[in-house]
């Protein structure tokens, strides 16, 4: 079987798309073992930095057929640079049996070598929230790519939620959309960090040491809900400095890992606002902190120190935070919404999205009782095992093996 696989993503690590196209690739290659299937990573002038190749794992970084700027190039490479430079490509001027689109992105007119097309839809959020598809340019595009994966013979969500979303939207066949869940890296452990480690850690990211750690990493966008985030907790502060005077644990403080991407009010809330209404303007606004942008490196230290880690979204195609949360054992409390529920299990206290009243109890609750933390700690890596990569590439195999058959029954 040969495999051509759109890597324009690879260098981009800290997107969604680009890691699920390096885990994808690596665990592939281990799983070639009697060498029976090649692969091909193409890119539209990618550099390819870091890949692990082999004589049926080769990288093809083409030469482009003409040059554009930002999105207009991203485009024209989706829709018409590699079906082309597919047919034209030496190397690959035997048949191949699938072409994968790791993301949202199809050629619409199809593949000229009749090679079975497979995507992989994430999440439909420009579709089910419409804000984050709005403006005209961004409009046309998820109306093209939209069009353009109703034409794939194979569809590849990433939770049943997910799914269900790409049927009611899309409008394809059940036949057509295969469930592949993601998985967590091995790096994310439960595990005590060493105290040297820990102070530097936070000392990196503006902390004293002294704090009782309220965990948020992912996006700051509207989706996300970090203003109900911000007034839960400042409900429960109340009980939590109750809780300090009665242990001597530290100071409870809501550390918010990430940052805005842009300064649009509407997609990125302004948090100043809530933490100012809620807490006012003195210490207790000092509660909320910001550490900016979390080195890859940082974060499974930074979940292992987490007393708790929270996650109040309200649209997820998946959830890899909450999952590399379970992974390395901090106590989880989660958004009960969209594809959540699947990810997480019964290893998280699982709460409405707009349940401010029900999230100030959640954070009360594995504050102040050290069993229920305890609870929560165990349950999630063992949830976590669920989720592997490895995993993740043994699905995606036997739905390449399936297309191949297909394509050849089809010929």
């Amino acid at each position: 079987m040969r495999v051509a696989i759109n890597g324009q993503f690879w260098n981009q690590e800290f997107t969604g798309s680009g890691q699920y196209t390096r885990h994808l690739w690596n665990e592939l290659l281990e799983l070639n073992t009697a060498l029976e299937d090649s692969y091909y990573l193409l890119g539209d002038g990618v550099s390819f930095k870091g890949v692990a190749t082999d004589q049926q794992f080769q990288i093809q970084p083409l030469a482009p057929l003409r040059r554009a700027g930002g999105n207009v190039q991203k485009v024209w490479w989706e829709q018409i640079g590699l079906p082309t430079l597919v047919e034209r490509n030496s190397t690959l001027k035997q048949t191949l049996d699938v072409v994968h689109y790791p993301y949202f992105a199809a050629p619409l007119l199809g593949l000229k070598k009749n090679a079975a097309l497979a995507v992989t839809i994430h999440d439909l959020i420009p579709l089910a929230l419409p804000i984050y598809s709005s403006g005209r340019a961004a409009s046309l595009y998820f109306r093209l790519v939209s069009a353009a994966a109703r034409r794939a013979d194979l569809i590849f969500a990433d939770s049943e939620y997910s799914k269900q979303d790409i049927l009611k939207f899309l409008k394809v066949p059940p036949s057509k959309v295969a469930v592949v869940y993601l998985g967590v890296e091995a790096r994310y452990q439960a595990g005590r960090v060493a105290e040297q480690e820990r102070q530097a850690l936070l000392k990196r990211y503006g902390l004293n040491g002294n704090e009782r750690i309220i965990f948020y990493l992912g996006g700051f966008d509207v989706r996300k809900n970090l203003p109900m985030l911000v007034n839960a907790f400042a409900r429960a502060l109340p009980r939590l400095k109750e809780l300090e005077q009665q242990d001597d644990g530290g100071r409870w403080t809501l550390v918010l890992g990430g940052k805005r991407h842009s300064s649009n009010p509407i997609m990125y809330p302004d948090l100043q606002t809530p933490i100012r209404k809620a807490l006012g303007e003195g210490e207790d606004a000092k509660r909320v902190h910001f550490t900016g942008l979390i080195d890859e490196a940082d974060k499974p230290l930074f979940y292992c120190e987490a007393d708790m880690y929270v996650f109040p979204s309200r649209y997820e195609g998946f959830g890899l935070d909450p999952l590399e949360a379970l992974a390395s054992g901090a106590p989880v409390i989660c958004s009960n919404a969209t594809s959540l529920p699947e990810v997480v299990g019964q290893a998280a206290l699982l709460v409405a999205p707009e349940d401010e009243k029900g999230w100030t109890n959640a954070i009360v609750k594995v504050a102040s009782d050290p069993s229920a933390r305890r609870e929560l700690s165990e349950l999630g890596p063992i949830q976590a095992q669920k989720f592997t990569w490895r995993k993740t590439a043994e699905r995606t195999l036997e739905l390449y093996h399936m297309l191949e058959c297909i394509r050849t029954r089809g010929n």
